[in-house]
Protein backbone atom coordinates (compact mmCIF):
# COMPACT_ATOMS: atom_id res chain seq x y z
CA UNK A 1 0.00 0.00 0.00
CA UNK A 2 1.37 3.43 -0.91
CA UNK A 3 2.60 5.70 1.86
CA UNK A 4 0.14 8.49 0.97
CA UNK A 5 -2.80 6.11 1.35
CA UNK A 6 -1.46 4.85 4.68
CA UNK A 7 -1.13 8.42 5.96
CA UNK A 8 -4.64 9.26 4.78
CA UNK A 9 -5.98 6.17 6.55
CA UNK A 10 -4.14 7.13 9.77
CA UNK A 11 -5.57 10.66 9.54
CA UNK A 12 -9.13 9.38 9.01
CA UNK A 13 -8.87 6.86 11.86
CA UNK A 14 -7.49 9.60 14.12
CA UNK A 15 -10.36 11.98 13.28
CA UNK A 16 -12.90 9.22 13.94
CA UNK A 17 -11.21 8.35 17.25
CA UNK A 18 -11.01 12.01 18.24
CA UNK A 19 -14.72 12.50 17.55
CA UNK A 20 -15.63 9.32 19.44
CA UNK A 21 -13.45 10.11 22.47
CA UNK A 22 -14.68 13.72 22.60
CA UNK A 23 -18.32 12.65 22.38
CA UNK A 24 -17.82 9.97 25.04
CA UNK A 25 -16.18 12.44 27.43
CA UNK A 26 -18.08 15.69 26.87
CA UNK A 27 -21.55 14.32 26.05
CA UNK A 28 -21.71 10.94 27.79
CA UNK A 29 -19.37 11.96 30.65
CA UNK A 30 -17.36 8.73 30.36
CA UNK A 31 -14.24 9.88 32.17
CA UNK A 32 -12.89 6.32 32.13
CA UNK A 33 -11.81 7.06 28.53
CA UNK A 34 -8.85 9.04 29.87
CA UNK A 35 -8.27 7.10 33.08
CA UNK A 36 -4.87 5.57 33.79
CA UNK A 37 -4.50 2.54 31.46
CA UNK A 38 -7.79 3.52 29.81
CA UNK A 39 -8.74 3.69 26.14
CA UNK A 40 -6.71 6.79 25.37
CA UNK A 41 -3.49 5.57 26.94
CA UNK A 42 -3.84 2.15 25.30
CA UNK A 43 -4.45 3.82 21.93
CA UNK A 44 -1.34 5.93 22.47
CA UNK A 45 0.73 2.85 23.28
CA UNK A 46 -0.57 1.07 20.15
CA UNK A 47 0.27 4.03 17.91
CA UNK A 48 3.72 4.34 19.44
CA UNK A 49 4.35 0.63 18.96
CA UNK A 50 3.39 0.94 15.28
CA UNK A 51 5.68 3.98 14.97
CA UNK A 52 8.53 2.09 16.62
CA UNK A 53 8.11 -0.76 14.13
CA UNK A 54 7.74 1.59 11.14
CA UNK A 55 11.01 3.32 12.00
CA UNK A 56 12.82 0.05 12.75
CA UNK A 57 11.67 -2.14 9.83
CA UNK A 58 13.73 -0.32 7.12
CA UNK A 59 16.90 -0.80 9.19
CA UNK A 60 16.70 -4.53 8.44
CA UNK A 61 15.00 -4.52 5.06
CA UNK A 62 16.69 -1.74 3.10
CA UNK A 63 20.19 -0.53 2.31
CA UNK A 64 20.22 2.94 3.80
CA UNK A 65 22.81 5.41 5.03
CA UNK A 66 20.39 6.94 7.53
CA UNK A 67 19.90 3.85 9.70
CA UNK A 68 21.09 5.57 12.89
CA UNK A 69 18.36 8.20 12.47
CA UNK A 70 15.78 5.44 12.05
CA UNK A 71 17.11 3.58 15.10
CA UNK A 72 17.09 6.81 17.13
CA UNK A 73 13.42 7.51 16.39
CA UNK A 74 12.47 3.88 16.90
CA UNK A 75 14.18 3.91 20.31
CA UNK A 76 12.51 7.24 21.13
CA UNK A 77 9.11 5.71 20.36
CA UNK A 78 10.03 2.71 22.50
CA UNK A 79 10.85 5.06 25.38
CA UNK A 80 7.44 6.70 24.96
CA UNK A 81 5.77 3.28 25.03
CA UNK A 82 7.47 2.58 28.36
CA UNK A 83 6.21 5.94 29.58
CA UNK A 84 2.61 5.17 28.61
CA UNK A 85 2.46 1.56 29.85
CA UNK A 86 2.70 0.77 33.55
CA UNK A 87 5.06 -2.18 33.09
CA UNK A 88 5.27 -2.73 36.84
CA UNK A 89 1.54 -3.64 36.88
CA UNK A 90 1.81 -6.27 34.14
CA UNK A 91 1.92 -10.00 34.81
CA UNK A 92 5.46 -10.50 33.47
CA UNK A 93 8.76 -11.72 34.89
CA UNK A 94 10.52 -9.42 37.35
CA UNK A 95 13.49 -8.78 35.05
CA UNK A 96 11.19 -7.28 32.40
CA UNK A 97 9.42 -5.23 35.06
CA UNK A 98 12.81 -3.92 36.20
CA UNK A 99 13.89 -3.08 32.64
CA UNK A 100 10.57 -1.43 31.79
CA UNK A 101 10.12 0.68 34.90
CA UNK A 102 12.02 3.05 37.17
CA UNK A 103 15.79 2.68 37.50
CA UNK A 104 16.14 -0.21 35.03
CA UNK A 105 14.23 1.67 32.34
CA UNK A 106 16.20 4.87 32.95
CA UNK A 107 19.55 3.05 32.74
CA UNK A 108 18.50 1.23 29.55
CA UNK A 109 17.33 4.46 27.88
CA UNK A 110 20.39 6.45 28.93
CA UNK A 111 22.74 3.71 27.67
CA UNK A 112 20.85 3.49 24.37
CA UNK A 113 20.78 7.23 23.67
CA UNK A 114 24.39 7.74 24.81
CA UNK A 115 25.58 4.86 22.59
CA UNK A 116 23.84 6.41 19.57
CA UNK A 117 25.28 9.82 20.43
CA UNK A 118 28.81 8.45 20.72
CA UNK A 119 28.47 6.60 17.41
CA UNK A 120 27.24 9.80 15.74
CA UNK A 121 30.18 11.76 17.22
CA UNK A 122 32.65 9.33 15.64
CA UNK A 123 31.01 10.12 12.29
CA UNK A 124 30.34 13.78 13.11
CA UNK A 125 30.67 15.30 9.62
CA UNK A 126 28.39 12.71 8.04
CA UNK A 127 25.68 13.02 10.68
CA UNK A 128 25.95 16.81 10.70
CA UNK A 129 25.07 16.83 6.98
CA UNK A 130 22.37 14.22 7.55
CA UNK A 131 20.87 16.28 10.39
CA UNK A 132 20.72 19.38 8.15
CA UNK A 133 18.96 17.39 5.45
CA UNK A 134 16.57 15.87 7.98
CA UNK A 135 15.70 19.27 9.48
CA UNK A 136 14.64 20.48 6.02
CA UNK A 137 12.32 17.50 5.50
CA UNK A 138 8.62 16.93 6.01
CA UNK A 139 9.47 14.28 8.61
CA UNK A 140 11.22 16.89 10.76
CA UNK A 141 8.24 19.25 10.54
CA UNK A 142 5.93 16.44 11.66
CA UNK A 143 8.27 15.52 14.54
CA UNK A 144 8.53 19.17 15.64
CA UNK A 145 4.73 19.57 15.51
CA UNK A 146 4.43 16.37 17.57
CA UNK A 147 6.86 17.77 20.15
CA UNK A 148 4.76 20.93 20.40
CA UNK A 149 1.62 18.84 20.96
CA UNK A 150 3.37 16.81 23.66
CA UNK A 151 4.39 20.07 25.32
CA UNK A 152 0.78 21.31 25.11
CA UNK A 153 -0.32 18.04 26.71
CA UNK A 154 2.05 18.72 29.59
CA UNK A 155 0.46 22.15 29.98
CA UNK A 156 -2.98 20.61 30.57
CA UNK A 157 -1.72 17.93 32.97
CA UNK A 158 -2.07 20.00 36.16
CA UNK A 159 -4.75 22.50 35.09
CA UNK A 160 -7.48 21.31 37.45
CA UNK A 161 -9.59 24.41 36.70
CA UNK A 162 -10.16 23.22 33.11
CA UNK A 163 -12.99 20.74 32.64
CA UNK A 164 -11.58 17.33 31.67
CA UNK A 165 -8.02 18.69 31.70
CA UNK A 166 -6.59 15.15 31.74
CA UNK A 167 -8.58 14.35 28.59
CA UNK A 168 -7.07 17.40 26.89
CA UNK A 169 -3.61 16.27 28.02
CA UNK A 170 -4.14 12.75 26.65
CA UNK A 171 -5.69 13.98 23.38
CA UNK A 172 -2.78 16.36 22.83
CA UNK A 173 -0.36 13.48 23.38
CA UNK A 174 -2.36 11.20 21.09
CA UNK A 175 -2.28 13.89 18.38
CA UNK A 176 1.50 14.15 18.73
CA UNK A 177 1.92 10.40 18.56
CA UNK A 178 -0.21 10.25 15.40
CA UNK A 179 2.10 12.82 13.78
CA UNK A 180 5.07 10.68 14.80
CA UNK A 181 3.40 7.67 13.16
CA UNK A 182 2.89 9.69 9.97
CA UNK A 183 6.56 10.72 10.03
CA UNK A 184 7.55 7.08 10.55
CA UNK A 185 5.46 5.94 7.59
CA UNK A 186 7.05 8.59 5.36
CA UNK A 187 10.57 8.01 6.64
CA UNK A 188 10.30 4.25 6.22
CA UNK A 189 10.02 4.78 2.46
CA UNK A 190 11.90 8.03 1.83
CA UNK A 191 15.52 7.84 2.82
CA UNK A 192 17.72 10.82 3.45
CA UNK A 193 19.90 11.07 0.35
CA UNK A 194 23.42 11.29 1.77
Amino acid sequence: MKTDIKILMVAIMFIVALCYFSYAVYVLDQVSIYAENGWLENTQAAILTLSCAAFLFPVFSQKRGDKLVLIFFSFLCFSFVLREIDVEDLDIINFLKFMGHGTGRNIMLIVGFVAMGVYALFNYQYYKKLAKEFMASLMARLIIAAAVLLFVGGFFEHRDVILHHVFLEEISELSGYVLILMAALIFSKRRLSL
